[in-house]
C-alpha cells in the first residue's frame, strides 16, 4: 500500500468526482485507501486513450509474480473501465449501453457475479 500522506487526497477526490459526473457513485473508494498513486494515476489520465490503456494494463496480469487486487478493487478498476470506454469518441451517445451492450444495473449484476466466481476459486 502507498504512503497516503503523499498524495493530496482531497483534490484528487475532488478532480475525479468531477470528472466522473453523473457517474460519481463509481468513484473507487478502495483505490483511494489501498492505492493512491493509481487514483492520481486516473486522475491524470481521465477522459484520454492513456486512461483505457492504464486500467486495461491494471487489469490483465502480465507478470507471473502479480498476485492481482483484492476483489473490492478489482470490481472498481471494471466499473471505471466500463464508464471511461462509454466516454470514447465514436460512442455518440455517450451512455454506458451503448458501447457494453449493459445497462447500469446490468453491469452491477454482471460485476457482482465476477467477483463471486472469482472468490470461489
Amino acid at each position: 500500500m502507498d504512503n497516503r500522506d503523499s498524495y493530496d487526497i482531497p483534490a484528487l477526490r475532488e478532480r475525479m468526482m468531477a470528472a466522473l459526473g453523473e457517474k460519481a457513485e463509481a468513484y473507487p473508494h478502495q483505490i483511494e485507501q489501498r492505492y493512491p498513486h493509481i487514483l492520481e494515476k486516473l486522475v491524470q489520465f481521465w477522459g484520454r486513450a492513456e486512461a483505457d490503456a492504464y486500467l486495461n494494463g491494471l487489469m490483465v496480469a502480465d507478470r507471473a509474480d502479480r498476485k492481482g487486487f483484492p476483489d473490492e478493487v478489482a470490481s472498481e478498476l471494471f466499473k471505471l473501465s466500463m464508464i471511461h470506454g462509454a466516454l470514447q469518441p465514436g460512442n455518440a451517445s455517450g451512455s454506458l449501453g451503448a458501447t457494453t451492450g449493459w445497462s447500469s444495473s446490468e453491469l452491477s449484476s454482471e460485476v457482482d457475479d465476477f467477483i463471486s466466481r472469482r472468490s470461489n476459486r
